[in-house]
């Protein structure tokens, strides 16, 4: 049996519906800035919560089931990682897909927590096809297209190490300006 169902969440933070695909989609739920002073001086930089999530009032959770087996996207870049990986033969390894892992196997990677039978090239290639044509899948990127998300912030970075280094490189351009 194939269906595919919408449902909407609202009242931020708590809104986005936290999946183990979205991190390689793109989503970040804290971000770091580099504030500044009083003086106008760059100060240790400041975690928050990432704009991404206070980018939409709404956030859209489409469920797939598909033979038996159940997906949940909550972002349209969810569903096109999805269909990258499982339109490969052979299916990527979870450590292939995760890069900088250390020895082993990620097992909370999403491709480790499939079910046997949802790893099997027939069974993808006609769950990618559902995916494709299906007008459940068509109206959950339509209610994202406008207006599309955005991934990337001005001065809002993913990390500590790289919000310390953007506040290194901006105080030694202002002493070779000054």
């Amino acid at each position: 049996m194939k269906s595919a169902e919408i449902s909407y969440h609202w009242t931020f933070p708590k809104a986005f519906p936290h999946l183990s695909l979205s991190w390689e989609a793109g989503v970040r739920w804290g971000g770091w800035i580099v504030p500044t002073g009083g003086t106008g001086q760059y100060r240790r930089p400041k975690r928050i919560t990432h704009p991404f999530m206070r980018q939409r009032r709404t956030w859209c959770l489409l469920s797939v089931h598909f033979n038996g087996v159940d997906f949940e996207f909550a972002i349209p870049a969810e569903i096109d990682r999805f269909l990258d990986v499982m339109s490969r033969n052979p299916l990527p390894s979870g450590p292939s897909l995760v890069p900088n892992f250390p020895l082993g196997r990620p097992k909370y990677h999403w491709l480790a927590s499939l079910p046997k039978g949802a790893t099997n090239w027939k069974f993808r290639t006609s769950l990618c096809k559902y995916l494709v044509g299906s007008p459940d899948v068509r109206r959950f990127r339509e209610f994202y297209a406008d207006p599309p998300l955005r991934y990337s912030f001005e001065n809002v970075f993913d990390n500590f190490f790289a919000a310390n280094v953007a506040a290194r490189q901006i105080a030694m351009d202002e002493k070779r300006s000054a």
